[in-house]
C-alpha cells in the first residue's frame, strides 16, 4: 500500500512494529461508509452513481495496471466524504489482495457473498472479478437491492452461481440505457467477456454522467503554482510534497481533486504530460507551452 499512490486509494504513510502491536498511519479520512449512506438514500441519482463508480473504476484500473487485485470491493470498504456536492470515494482494506500475473488464473476463496463473483467461487479467476463486485455496487446505487439474493449466504452464492439479475422492475423504469447497459457488461458470468476497468472508465455512461464542475479560478492558481515549480531540488519536491500532503486545507485538497479527475481524461490515476496540456486547454481556455 506504501507504493500505492491515488487519490481515491487510502494512503498509507508509515507501519512501525513493537512487541505487541502493529500500528498503520494512513490518511484521515472523514464522513462514513458507503453502504451507510446507502441505507439512508436507499438508492442515488445517476449523476451521483457515476460519479462514485468513476471513482471506484479509477482506483481498480490503477491497481490492475500495476498487477493488484482488490478481492473484497464492496461498499464497507468504501468510505465516501461529507461533501454533498461532489463526495470523494477512498478505497480502503487491502487485506484480501494480492499481485496477480496476466493470463495465470488465481484461486483462494475471497470476499463477500453478495459481491463475490461466480468464478471466484470455482477458486479459478482472474483480476476482473473485481469488475464483477463493481457491477453489484453499481446495481445497489441505482435501484437500492442488490442483485442477488436470499434469507441465508448459502442462497445468495447460489443466486451468484446462476448470475440472473432483472432490470425491468418498477425501480428501473427511470433507469438510462446506458446505465443497464454498463451493468449487463459488468455482470458477465463469462470474465473473459466482462468488461475491464480501463474500457468501463470509457463507457458512455461514466463519460456522460460523471462530470464535475471546476473552479477556474482556483484552477489558474493551481497551473501557475505547477509552472513555478522546480523539481530540480530533491528536498525541495519532498518538502513541497509533504506541505501538499499534510498543510492543505480540506477545501483546497477537494479543488485539487476535482481539477485531477477533469485532467485525468483516461481514468487510470496518474497525470501524464499531454494530459495536463490537453487537459487545461481544453476545460480552461489555458494554452500551455512546452517548457
Amino acid at each position: 500500500m506504501k507504493k500505492l499512490d491515488h487519490p481515491n486509494i487510502l494512503k498509507l504513510y508509515e507501519f512501525f512494529q513493537d512487541e505487541k502491536r502493529y500500528f498503520l498511519v494512513t490518511e484521515l479520512c472523514s464522513g462514513g461508509e458507503l453502504f451507510d449512506k446507502i441505507a439512508e438514500e436507499q438508492y442515488f441519482s445517476e449523476q451521483d452513481a457515476a460519479r462514485i463508480i468513476r471513482q471506484i473504476l479509477s482506483s481498480v484500473n490503477y491497481c490492475h495496471q500495476r498487477k493488484i487485485v482488490h478481492r473484497d470491493l464492496k461498499p464497507e470498504n468504501i468510505l465516501m466524504s461529507r461533501d454533498a456536492d461532489d463526495p470523494k470515494i477512498t478505497i480502503i482494506d487491502f487485506g484480501t489482495s494480492g499481485y496477480f500475473e496476466p493470463n495465470k488464473k488465481m484461486n483462494g476463496k475471497f470476499g463477500t457473498p453478495y459481491y463475490i463473483a461466480p468464478e471466484v467461487l470455482s477458486n479459478k479467476y482472474d483480476e476482473k472479478c473485481d469488475l464483477w463486485s463493481i457491477g453489484v455496487i453499481l446495481y445497489i446505487l441505482l435501484c437500492g437491492y442488490p442483485p442477488f439474493n436470499g434469507q441465508t449466504d448459502e442462497h445468495i452464492i447460489r443466486a451468484v452461481k446462476q448470475g440472473k439479475y432483472r432490470t425491468d422492475e418498477s425501480e428501473w423504469e427511470m433507469v438510462s440505457e446506458e446505465a443497464i447497459d454498463l451493468v449487463n457488461r459488468l455482470l458477465t458470468m463469462n470474465p473473459n467477456k466482462r468488461i475491464n476497468a480501463k474500457d468501463a472508465l470509457q463507457h458512455p455512461w461514466i463519460v456522460n454522467y460523471s462530470q464535475v464542475d471546476i473552479d477556474e479560478e482556483r484552477a489558474y492558481t493551481t497551473l501557475e503554482n505547477l509552472k513555478n515549480f522546480s523539481g530540480s531540488s530533491k528536498l525541495k519536491q519532498a518538502s513541497l510534497a509533504f506541505i501538499a500532503t499534510h498543510l492543505a486545507k480540506d477545501d483546497e485538497k477537494k479543488d485539487l481533486d476535482k481539477i485531477f479527475k477533469a485532467i485525468d481524461a483516461d481514468g487510470d490515476g496518474t497525470l501524464t504530460k499531454a494530459e495536463i496540456l490537453v487537459g487545461y486547454e481544453l476545460h480552461f481556455g489555458i494554452a500551455i507551452t512546452e517548457e
